[in-house]
């Protein structure tokens, strides 16, 4: 269906999950390698943007002479990983002009204009740089707009400058619109870069990264302050001073008065260009950390960061890698998955992978609140400084409380806490405890960004309020979204209209199972609640069991054979089923069919969504929500989409369990 019968995994690896399981993951981690965040110049206040994730480009002030009736032309890049679709939300003063990569996309109309509304284009992004040049007309009201993509936490954007100097720099390029001719890239206005003079009347402390270029060793300085290398080690004026290149940064600690000039008498044996970020000036008494993940302490115990030496330019971290240490609920899930299988199957790669994606974001945490409390907007992980529903921490919560199991890390436990309180006192809830959404809204999908992280929570902390929670939203959402006679879960509730929308998303109710049995496997056996929440999974599981398709895999729409087979799904439900076989949570009456069901997924998912490369087919794409079958049907599915590697491993170590212990049954 997917791809030729033979390349698929069982054709060319038979039954061998190991190696099934190596294609896959292996692939994903040669294509996301362990990339470090990097520095980029960032102007927040020329291009600030705001909580709500808006970038703004406001020119009055930067084309003053503009008049009424007048247009200018700004143009920045989004740079993107693959092609893509994507939607850019614009809300602008006058009449506005949209190109991408040179091509006229939208036009406003009056009603969309003077900042009435908020308007949605939807936009073909290629892999790379894209180009997006914007053509507006002054009105009394002013010039310029704001932009942002349609859900600013998970698709965050960062908009740069082509042209650029020894960093990457974000923001516009801008100028008075002449004729048709300016929005073209090649006649793109240039941003000019005003260097900052740094002295002072006493002697001062600042930290200084050199950018070293390619190929260089030594250096020599000739200016009047005192210049030493990180371990303390004096640079001599007016010699050559050799060194260990290790990095793209050589480290150094400037104390004087003259900053700048002492800064611009640094040569290089090759390069007569000297390039440099600084930090100060800093309290001297502090531990020095050369490191972009550590916020430093001025003379007055404030906190600050790394600047380059231009007229507004501050330092920021951005991620170059679309998907390695990114705090979103799909990486919680892919890197569970990662974590399970790499000890299940010995593979210590897979488990340092993940770990090294967790230890990444956590050594950046206090950045990450540092950069959102001062730019509104966190450029890394934004999802989770944006912390606003429950899908922004719970998945990834999760796994890093998972990763506890296998070694420990203090700074776990503060984050985690983070986490909870959130949970506990700012998720919207309804009069009942039920979690639901500031649109009305109760998505199924809300039990897995939630009720794993509770359960591993109270095991971590002992606080038996999470597990109750935990256990009470199962049966809160299955009151509401619960289709007795088919024993599946509707995927939206309205909590408006009190109507669920009976629509069975297939991951939407693999969320819900797969949560079960994450809860079941820690429930004790003496909770209130525990009785009725198995009847609830073997429910489901009739349910689900009366789905499977004749090549085990189970629909983009449970109950609908017309619409794709969906892998997601049907790996978590080969976890879920797996479970309650191993650990006694599912009826004997429905054990030896849930035994045969898993068998027969796992070979549907090996021969027709898993090829010999490691691909992984029919991934549903992110969904949003409606009361339209027809919109769930329009859900197309994705190549290699996060949302399914985590769980397709996981489901093969699950499938391997209970092939190991069957002849216990």
């Amino acid at each position: 269906m997917y791809f030729e019968p033979m390349n698929s995994a069982i054709r060319n690896y038979g039954s061998r999950t190991e190696t099934i399981l190596q294609t896959l993951i292996q692939r994903f981690i040669g294509e996301n390698p362990e990339v470090p965040y990097n520095p980029v110049i960032d102007f927040p206040e020329a291009f600030p943007y705001d909580e709500e994730g808006w970038c703004h480009c406001f020119l009055d002030n930067k084309l003053p002479e503009l008049l009424v009736g007048e247009k200018a032309v700004a143009s920045t890049y989004w740079p993107c990983d693959n092609d893509r679709e994507a939607t850019l939300v614009l809300d602008c003063y006058g009449p506005t002009r949209v190109f991408v990569n040179d091509k006229e996309v939208f036009k406003t109309q009056p009603s969309q204009e003077n900042r009435r509304s908020e308007t949605h284009i939807s936009l073909e992004l290629n892999k790379g740089l894209n180009r997006l040049a914007f053509v507006t007309e002054k009105t009394t009201m002013g010039v310029g707009f704001r932009i942002r993509t349609a859900a600013p936490q998970w698709d965050p954007v960062y908009y740069y400058q082509k042209d650029t100097e020894f960093l990457p720099q974000l923001g516009f390029n801008y100028r008075i619109f002449h004729n048709e001719e300016d929005i073209l890239e090649s006649s793109e206005p240039r941003t000019k870069l005003f260097p900052t003079t740094i002295s002072y009347e006493k002697e001062k402390t600042l930290l200084v990264k050199l950018a070293v270029p390619i190929e260089e060793h030594h250096f020599t300085y000739s200016g009047s302050g005192k210049l030493s290398f990180a371990d303390g080690q004096q640079v001599e004026p007016h010699k050559k001073t050799g060194f260990t290149k290790d990095s793209d940064w050589l480290n150094l600690v400037y104390v004087g008065c003259n900053f700048s000039e002492d800064m611009a008498s640094i040569r290089w044996m090759s390069s007569t260009k000297t390039d440099w970020l600084y930090c100060g000036p800093i309290d001297p008494a502090q531990e020095i950390n050369f490191s972009f993940a550590s916020i430093q302490k001025s003379e007055s115990n404030e906190s600050i960061y790394w600047q380059a030496p231009f007229e507004g330019a501050h330092i920021r971290l951005t991620r170059c890698s679309n998907l390695y240490a990114h705090w979103t609920y799909w990486m919680g899930v892919t890197l569970y998955g990662f974590l399970e299988a790499g000890h299940f199957f010995g593979k210590t790669a897979w488990e340092e992978y993940a770990f090294a994606s967790l230890k990444q974001i956590i050594d950046h945490d206090e950045y990450g609140k540092w950069d959102k409390e001062h730019y509104h907007y966190a450029l890394i992980n934004t999802q989770f400084y944006w912390l606003d529903e429950l899908d922004d921490c719970g998945s990834f919560g999760n796994f890093m409380l998972e990763s506890l199991n296998y070694q420990s890390d203090p700074r776990i436990a503060a984050i985690a806490k983070r986490i909870a309180d959130f949970m506990e006192n700012k998720v919207i809830r309804q009069s009942d405890g039920a979690f639901y959404r500031k649109d009305d809204t109760m998505w199924v999908d809300d039990l897995y960004m939630s009720t794993p992280f509770l359960t591993r929570y109270w095991k971590l902390t002992g606080d038996e309020r999470c597990l109750d929670d935990a256990a009470q939203q199962f049966l809160l959402f299955k009151k509401r979204s619960f289709m007795e006679k088919e024993n599946l879960m509707s995927h939206i509730f309205d909590t408006k209209f009190n109507k669920a929308n009976r629509i069975p998303w297939s991951r939407g109710n693999g969320w819900v199972l797969f949560s079960l049995s994450e809860l079941l496997n820690e429930l004790p056996e003496n909770h209130e609640k525990r009785e009725a929440l198995v009847e609830f999974f073997n429910q489901m599981v009739a349910g689900i069991l009366n789905y499977q398709d004749q090549d085990g895999l189970w629909h983009q729409v449970i109950d609908d054979e017309t619409t794709y087979p969906e892998s997601s799904c049907t790996a978590m439900f080969i976890c879920a089923m797996s479970r309650g076989i191993r650990n006694g949570y599912l009826s004997d009456n429905q054990k030896e069919e849930a035994i045969a069901a898993v068998k027969h997924a796992w070979q549907g998912l090996i021969t027709y969504c898993l090829d010999k490369d490691g691909n992984l087919y029919g991934v549903c794409r992110g969904s949003g929500h409606s009361f339209s079958r027809p919109y769930y049907h329009g859900l197309g599915w994705l190549l290699n989409d996060p949302h399914g590697i985590g769980i397709v491993a996981l489901a093969g170590v699950e499938y391997e369990k209970v092939l190991n212990t069957e002849n216990t049954y």
